[in-house]
């Protein structure tokens, strides 16, 4: 990947004078008077050029010893997307901060688990984002925090541990030495500051089916986005009784009564969790970033994909088309082996099946149930059956992690190993699971018809998409 650093000046002067949208969350304007730092779109008076100093992230000018602007409210900005960063090694020590990986572990595991040492990896961070791996946690426990104080009525205790606290008084003290304040002080402040929606991100609107105690907040999302383009491919894979899909809404159970609802809201997703939920909002709304690929950036993918004359036809049709992503790692991976050589209706029956036989609460099944027997009686060759039952026996030994903190190069090497597993279906949990975005399965056949090429061929043309060529294939997937 090609790095993108902080823009040049005059266009982050340009940008923050015009308030540009296009470039929220692409870098962050800090007020050396005022010693806050704010978003390019903040609805305040232009403070002079002699007082702004400019920065590639919020966790870079929190290093620095700004704290967040209370109304534009940076911690509503969408988050820098991945493709800025040139260092995989980054990418995934991102995400596995983003996962609460080092909430009260030290960095030195996070290095061990990245195969590098402490030091490169504070040398790495520091090169791409200016800062280290503890102050990007550091800001992102923060800007959960912020956002749970300003839009939702929930108890500071819980939103302290919701936002990855380990106790309230790491909270109290990190809040202290940010804004001056207490917590509670805080939350009187962002009450009184709650100005200037009209230019932001807002609060959302409460949802018909919420109550008093649910918990609603709204992702931004940057355009284009096509929400029915992602919504309906969930749509056509949701297994009841525990995922359904209507219209735009994607309901998703947590258990017995509770369940996680999301659904679009003009131009960003909004998130409906139960109160019983509250502790668990910061990893709940990681796994809806995910799921609806909220992160990306598809004006560059789009402009990228353009560029070919295979696809143009393709993305005439409308752009913003993001790759769905996955909620459960083993659920995904079962899903793409049973569907190996069948339609997705078929694969979605056989999903089913499989719920409801090892399933006793309607939840889908976790690993160590299938682990010891091969489902392949549910009506599948008993070769698929065996993949499926060798998967679960590795991501319960944690052989395999089936999640998108994983090389991508190791991930595929470790599903290709198991019988039964072939270059699709790998491509296909790299895609969904690992979040690859040059994952391509060059022997898909609906892509094969649609271009109407050998597989052979299919990966010398793919070749020239990357590194979206998965993208790429949801275009494809669509059709013209």
């Amino acid at each position: 990947m090609i790095p993108a650093p902080l823009p040049a000046v005059e266009i982050c002067e340009s940008a923050r004078l015009s308030r540009d949208s296009r470039f929220d969350g692409r870098f962050i304007v800090a007020v050396v008077t005022k010693g806050i730092y704010c978003r390019p779109i903040c609805p305040a008076r232009p403070p002079a050029r002699a007082n702004v100093r400019y920065f590639l992230t919020a966790a870079e000018a929190l290093d620095a010893g700004y704290r967040a602007c209370l109304r534009c409210k940076p911690e509503r900005a969408s988050i820098l997307p991945e493709w800025t960063l040139a260092s995989d090694t980054v990418i995934r020590a991102m995400r596995l901060i983003g996962d609460g990986f080092i909430n009260d572990q030290p960095v030195s595991l996070l290095a061990s688990e990245l195969g590098v040492s402490s030091r490169q990896l504070n040398r790495l961070f520091k090169e791409e984002l200016g800062t280290t791996p503890k102050n990007v946690l550091r800001n992102q426990r923060l800007a959960l925090a912020m956002r749970l104080i300003g839009d939702t009525s929930m108890k500071l205790l819980d939103i302290a541990y919701a936002a990855g606290y380990t106790s309230y008084r790491r909270f109290n003290d990190e809040i202290g030495k940010v804004y001056h304040c207490s917590p509670r002080e805080l939350k009187q402040r962002v009450c009184r500051n709650n100005i200037g929606a009209s230019m932001l991100v807002t609060s959302p609107a409460t949802s018909p089916t919420a109550t008093s105690r649910d918990i609603v907040l709204c992702l931004p999302v940057r355009q284009p986005y096509d929400p029915a383009w992602i919504f309906g491919f969930l749509g056509k894979r949701a297994i009841p009784p525990y995922e359904s899909v209507q219209g735009l809404c994607y309901k998703r159970s947590l258990g017995p009564g509770i369940h996680v609802q999301v659904d679009w809201q003009a131009d960003g997703i909004r998130v409906q969790i139960p109160r019983a939920c509250a502790r668990n909002t910061g990893d709940l709304l990681c796994n809806v970033r995910r799921l609806f690929d909220l992160d990306a950036d598809s004006r560059i993918i789009d402009d990228n994909l353009n560029a070919h004359s295979v696809l143009k036809p393709y993305l005439a049709a409308g752009g913003g088309l993001r790759v769905p992503g996955a909620w459960s790692g083993f659920e995904v991976g079962v899903r793409a082996i049973m569907g190996q050589q069948v339609s997705v209706q078929r694969a979605t029956r056989l999903v089913s099946a499989f719920v409801d036989y090892y399933s006793a609460d309607g939840q889908f099944p976790l690993p160590g149930v299938v682990a010891g027997e091969n489902p392949s009686h549910l009506g599948m060759p008993r070769s698929r059956g065996l993949a499926i039952q060798i998967l679960a026996q590795r991501v319960t030994s944690n052989e395999l992690q089936l999640s998108d903190t994983c090389s991508f190069g190791s991930l595929r090497e470790q599903l290709l190993a198991i019988p039964g597993i072939g270059p699709w279906t790998a491509e296909y949990i790299a895609m969904r699971c690992g979040r690859d975005p040059d994952a391509f399965p060059e022997n898909d056949w609906v892509v094969r018809k649609h271009l109407s090429m050998s597989a052979k061929q299919t990966r010398l043309l793919a070749e020239t998409w990357r590194p979206w060529r998965a993208y790429a294939l949801m275009y494809l997937w669509r059709g013209k």
